[in-house]
């Protein structure tokens, strides 16, 4: 008796024991067909099976299974995951995407059994490894975490991009909100709202805000590469042609970004907008500011450094230009510009201008003879209205020159003060140099050889030029089109920088039939602005400009007859040429024009012997 209640009270501890454990909870089962074991694992045997929305009692739990109890009274264990119980806490969460795939595991490699729509709400039953299990209209699946939110995501607005190198995600809109996160350039950024300059943006499935300021309708051109501006002023177009509008001008050695370059020109980033500019206008080093001076010694040594201990690399004779590059703090040497690499000279034999050009100071010429021509306006007109001619760009001159500006290379409109200097004969009556801009050129004279030429030549150009011993070609032209063959020689020179420049040297053109032919243009004819080296070369080709020869003659005959022999202009003097007399047909924009090509003549003129005429036509204003 006694043992039999011992084993009794043995039974009911047991049972107590495992009713401790019990979660004693209604459950449903949520798979399709379920695997009733007899112990908590798949390694038992499967007693029985219960169905989809049977329900059961959770009895006990251990290690993610649940003893269960069916209506029945069947009992064994389950998979805890298969089966919802009043215990398993659930929340309702929305999609933040505009499509999620819910799916029969916590996996991609499950089979997709409903596709959700953006703001979908569902049951969340758990989250485990990034994977929520969920109840949707009666399903139970699983989809990512990460693409469900509390509660429904706002609107988005419109579709911004980052204008900025970088951008501050904030909590708020403010600066005095945290960083939570920096978005790139270019982003994509996609707005709800903007309010006081401030963006409410979608960011990471949350809210955040960007200082509206940094956004843009586009994405910003990527810059891939630097370059610099190397002529005087180069304009900035709206497209990539010279028939668009010009938006902007930019300066020499102005720092320019490109986007990319096509057909000749270059598409830029300027002010954050797109502009163009031509390409052939921009280099990838900045241009050396380059100031000229003269020789003011007999004879003066270049070195290849800065002290009388450096190699001599030449000689250079009085009144030889100096193209220099900067003065040493000491102000004892100078670094030049030779034979395109850099050398050094003495400064204190270098000046600005020569004392056998200064305006009124040369003893041996005296004042100017010849034949004095009336203008019929007053010289005051005259200054008036080429002033007006400088205010639209027409009148330019190198600062160094001009009497307002700081000594410099560059070019600068012309001041008043400039033009009734330069435009004045008397300003140069009495200067060996400034005189020759009187002289008639609309004359062949006999007294200068080939020869002769060809020493010049020899004398002053690079051994690339290629008008070297070409004297017997100028001449036949000057003597074919009646012009004075220094006045033919000097324009040559200087517009070709002696022969040198890239339309000199020779530019290859293609032919209709696909012939490459090269060509020459030795006074920029047809060099429109943007396209100044095709232009004038398809010019040349139109001309049959094929050889230095023929290149000459050609030259010969448009200066003549646009200007020299016109029959409406007659401009048969370089003072004519440049300031037109009131006709508005003026052959350059730089004042100092006409004084330059004397220079360049005052070379030549002295090879004349004694039986040359030179016949000057002096302006006299009324």
């Amino acid at each position: 008796m006694n043992k039999k209640t011992i084993i009794t009270s043995m039974a009911v501890l047991q049972l107590f024991a495992g009713t401790i454990n019990a979660q004693s909870n209604q459950g449903i089962v949520t798979a399709t067909s379920l695997n009733v074991r007899s112990g908590p694992a798949t390694s038992y045997t499967t007693k029985f099976i219960v169905n989809k929305g049977d329900n059961v009692t959770v009895e006990d739990s251990a290690d993610g299974w649940y003893k269960i109890t069916t209506k029945d009274g069947k009992n064994g264990w389950a998979s805890s995951k298969y089966i919802q119980t009043s215990q398993n806490t659930t929340t309702t969460k929305v999609v933040s995407v505009s499509s999620l795939n819910m799916r029969s595991g916590p996996s991609t490699s499950y089979n997709i059994i409903e596709v959700l729509t953006k703001d979908t709400q569902v049951e969340v039953i758990s989250v485990e490894d990034g994977w929520a299990k969920i109840k949707y209209n009666s399903k139970t699946g699983y989809v990512s975490n990460q693409y469900l939110s509390d509660k429904k995501v706002e609107e988005v607005t419109q579709i911004k991009y980052v204008n900025a190198t970088t951008l501050n995600v904030r909590s708020g809109p403010s600066t005095t909100y945290s960083i939570i996160d920096t978005l790139k350039q270019n982003a994509k950024v996609e707005v709800i709202s903007i309010e006081n300059n401030w963006a409410k943006i979608k960011h990471n499935n949350e809210i955040g805000y960007v200082s509206a300021e940094y956004l843009s309708d586009k994405k910003v051109e990527e810059v891939t590469q630097t370059k610099y501006v190397n002529a005087t002023t180069l304009n900035v177009r709206s497209g990539p042609s010279t028939t668009y509008s010009i938006i902007d001008t930019l300066k020499q050695n102005d720092e320019v970004k490109v986007i990319s370059i096509e057909d000749g020109w270059a598409k830029i980033k300027h002010n954050d907008e797109i502009g163009y500019v031509s390409a052939e206008y921009l280099s990838d080093k900045k241009v050396e500011t380059i100031q000229i001076k003269y020789v003011n010694a007999t004879t003066l040594n270049v070195r290849s450094g800065p002290d009388t201990t450096y190699e001599i690399l030449t000689t250079y004779k009085y009144g030889q230009e100096v193209k220099v590059v900067n003065i040493s703090e000491d102000k004892e040497w100078a670094k030049i510009k030779y034979n395109d690499e850099y050398a050094y000279v003495s400064n204190k034999y270098l000046v600005d201008k020569l004392e056998s050009d200064s305006e009124n100071n040369d003893s041996n010429t005296g004042s100017i003879t010849g034949t004095f021509e009336n203008v019929n306006c007053s010289f005051s007109t005259m200054v008036d209205y080429e002033y007006k001619l400088s205010l639209q760009g027409f009148n330019k001159i190198r600062a160094n020159l001009s009497t307002n500006y700081s000594n410099s290379s560059a070019y600068v409109k012309a001041t008043r003060e400039d033009l009734s200097k330069y435009l004045n004969p008397e300003t140069f009556s009495t200067n060996a140099t400034g005189k020759l801009q009187f002289l008639r050129i609309d004359k062949y004279r006999e007294g200068i050889t080939a020869s002769e030429l060809n020493q010049f030549f020899s004398k002053y150009c690079k051994s690339n030029s290629v008008f070297l011993n070409k004297g017997q070609a100028f001449i036949d032209a000057a003597k074919k089109y009646n012009l004075d063959v220094t006045y033919l020689v000097a324009a040559s020179m200087v517009e070709t920088g002696y022969g040198s420049s890239t339309l000199a040297q020779g530019v290859y053109v293609t032919t209709p039939s696909g012939e490459q032919v090269k060509v020459y243009n030795f006074f920029g004819i047809s060099a429109f602005d943007g396209t100044a080296v095709p232009s004038a070369a398809n010019y040349a080709y139109q001309k049959g400009w094929t050889s230095i020869d023929k290149t000459i003659e050609g030259s010969a005959q448009w200066i003549a007859g646009n200007y020299i022999h016109n029959s409406k202009y007659k401009q048969n003097t370089l003072y004519k040429m440049r300031w037109s007399y009131n006709t508005g047909h003026q052959y350059a924009t730089d004042v100092n024009w006409a004084n330059s090509i004397g220079r360049v003549m005052n070379n030549i003129v002295p090879y004349y012997d004694g039986n040359a005429h030179l016949e000057y036509l002096i302006p006299k204003y009324k």
